[in-house]
């Protein structure tokens, strides 16, 4: 693509071609390397290791939760204004957004030293798995202010057509932190710090790249001086709630059951569900990486008035996303125990039993819960927070809360693996009837 124009000028396929390759290449890239990290800390640093991470990711998601939601409401102000012809908005849109997203992940590294190790506790996790959880945490937290804002940047990126650059960083973040995972992981020995340095370096590293083309004024948008008014600001944080409140809920749910599944079945529980989050998180984030890179053409063909092809657009973003999910169920009820494999310190049949189980149930979610990420995504997009915010929190907190209080009392811990099924139907249900209610 040659800039943000483009989203209104290409046929449909090969606007989703253009747009959806390169960022599910990147997604799948930095996923292939979440995969390979749990493989190093699960193969060489071993169960207690990988309880600790899956204890405390939803914590640093939590922290998180708020440059998501500056990030997902100022793309789609800036997307939108493009589309609108005001580039000179945009760009101050732009450029206090990344002020402010700066700002807050300084507050994000300080709440990360305060409130992690008493939540941990709280919980009920054995005393080596705070101590390992805390020192990943901790080193994460403290390279906050320059990490975070990759994950930002990228979507600007996309909104001026660099989606090819924005590929090529997600495949080189995730190729450098496999690199230094196995030098401070296999051959240094740091244990789960050298896990977290890792992730740490290479996407600081990622970020500095990610701003090289607005300095050298490479882009549509620039760097400008100026604020927005309040009133703007209000708005552009209340679009992106939707994205707020869905880390936030889904960290919530995270802790929950962990939480149920530490009093059901300790620490192997964990582990296991922590590997099969692993596995999921393929998944989830290319189905992420397909609607997210797709929202700033729906938002510019809104704002430019085009009522048609948004409607065709997010028909073909379903359709994109739905097969690529029952896709991804065929691959791992028939490849996913040899997957497991992976993460598995030989001789441990006891994780790798309980592994095959969870996966073999929590796969089953994949026919339905890309659902309500399309829709709400579609909402964000539009600028309609109100009906995005209840779909994202029905699908991450509300309809799994509900699953998880019927299934778990009947079931013990199966009900566990069968909650993101349950939970997923109803969502999607109810996003459909949402979906059909606005086009």
């Amino acid at each position: 693509m040659q800039d943000s124009r483009d989203f209104a000028r290409l046929p449909i396929k090969e606007l989703v071609v253009r747009c959806a390759l390169p960022a599910t290449i990147s997604m799948g890239a930095m996923a292939l390397y979440s995969v390979i990290d749990g493989v190093f800390v699960g193969y060489f640093l071993g169960e207690t290791a990988l309880a600790a991470i899956n204890l405390v990711f939803p914590l640093f998601m939590l922290f998180t939760a708020v440059i998501d939601m500056l990030a997902a409401g100022s793309a789609v102000q800036v997307a939108t204004r493009l589309g609108e012809g005001k580039r000179r908005e945009a760009s101050r849109i732009f450029s206090f957004s990344l002020v402010a997203i700066a700002a807050v992940s300084a507050l994000v590294a300080l709440l990360a030293f305060i409130g992690t190790k008493p939540l941990l506790t709280l919980m009920g996790a054995e005393p080596a798995v705070v101590e390992q959880a805390t020192t990943y945490l901790y080193i994460l937290a403290a390279s906050a202010p320059l990490c975070l804002t990759f994950f930002a940047t990228d979507n600007y990126l996309r909104i001026c057509g660099w989606q090819n650059y924005s590929m090529a960083l997600g495949v080189g973040v995730a190729v450098l932190n496999i690199a230094l995972d196995y030098l401070a992981i296999v051959v240094l020995g740091w244990g789960i710090a050298g896990a977290a340095g890792a992730t740490a370096c290479s996407i600081g590293a990622g970020a500095i790249a990610a701003f090289l083309p607005f300095l050298l004024r490479r882009t549509e948008l620039r760097l400008v001086r100026g604020t927005i008014p309040l009133r703007q600001f209000w708005r552009l944080a209340f679009n992106g709630s939707s994205e707020f409140f869905d880390n936030t809920a889904s960290s919530f749910m995270d802790l929950i059951v962990n939480t149920v599944l530490l009093q059901l079945g300790g620490t192997l529980a964990v582990a296991a569900f922590s590997v099969v989050m692993y596995l999921d998180s393929v998944v989830s984030m290319l189905v992420f990486g397909l609607t997210s890179s797709l929202q700033p053409a729906l938002s510019y063909c809104h704002g430019a008035g085009l009522r048609t092809r948004t409607r065709r657009l997010q028909k073909a973003i379903m359709l994109a996303a739905g097969a690529l999910s029952i896709a991804a169920l065929v691959l791992l009820q028939t490849a996913g125990p040899w997957a497991l494999t992976f993460f598995v310190e030989p001789g441990d049949t006891a994780l790798m039993t309980m592994s095959e189980e969870a996966l073999a149930i929590f796969a089953l979610s994949y026919l339905v819960k890309w659902v309500d990420i399309c829709v709400s995504g579609y909402f964000t997009a539009l600028e309609r927070p109100a009906v995005s915010l209840g779909l994202s929190l029905l699908g991450t907190l509300i309809a799994p809360l509900a699953a998880l209080a019927i299934l778990v009392p009947a079931l013990g811990l199966t009900g566990v693996w069968y909650m993101p099924l349950c939970a997923g139907t109803l969502s999607a249900l109810l996003s459909i009837i949402a979906l059909r209610m606005a086009l």
